[in-house]
């Protein structure tokens, strides 16, 4: 009987005999930047020792110690939502990316970032709205520039500082091309002084 069973022991005894591999709890982070923020901390936490880390990105320095790993984030440069990883081992030698989901608040919100229109179409105008958030640092837009000649536009102002809406027009539409519509701000930071829009007749 017992000959019968040895397999099904075996199989047990070396359940018993593996090690339980370690994980972190929260492996993916969600990070809210408040308006001009410039650094974030992020704290990761094992549940075991953590025996080696990295960043891989530029922007991030981490440290680790215990079972605690934290990463310092640089995001003064940061206009878009974005997300940034680490790496980390722990005791039992399993290597986890960890990844920080950073999200950027938007001082002028667009309703589009670019605007398309297909060669031999008719040269129809299309709107674009722009919006500035409550509690943004932006006040107000200042101006928009374009990039090329092959588009016409008007701006209207809705409500100042707050809402203002951009008609733009194709001159033709008889080939291929790519302008840009640069809409300025009044904000000292570069991160919301400027917003590109791409303009584009495409086949």
């Amino acid at each position: 009987m017992l000959l019968n069973h040895t397999p099904a022991l075996v199989l047990f005894s070396a359940m018993l005999a593996s090690p339980v591999r370690a994980g972190f709890a929260q492996p993916v982070q969600p990070v809210q930047l408040a308006y001009g923020q410039k650094q974030v901390k992020v704290i990761f936490q094992a549940d075991s020792p953590i025996t080696h880390s990295r960043s891989l990105c530029d922007c991030t320095k981490v440290n680790h110690k215990g079972n605690t790993l934290t990463a310092v984030v640089d995001v003064s440069d940061f206009a878009q939502s974005t997300q940034k990883q680490l790496e980390a081992t722990t005791a039992d030698g399993k290597t986890t990316r960890l990844t920080m989901d950073i999200r950027v608040p938007q001082a002028v919100q667009l309703s589009a970032r670019s605007l398309i229109w297909k060669v031999g179409s008719a040269c129809s105008p299309k709107k674009l709205e722009v919006l500035i958030p409550k509690g943004s640092p932006v006040r107000a837009l200042t101006s928009a520039d374009l990039s090329g000649d092959a588009f016409d536009y008007t701006t209207n102002t809705t409500s100042p500082g707050e809402s203002y809406s951009l008609t733009i027009s194709p001159r033709s539409t008889q080939k291929p091309v790519l302008n840009r519509l640069i809409i300025r701000t009044d904000s000292a930071d570069a991160r919301y002084s400027a917003y590109m829009i791409y303009l584009s007749i495409q086949p």
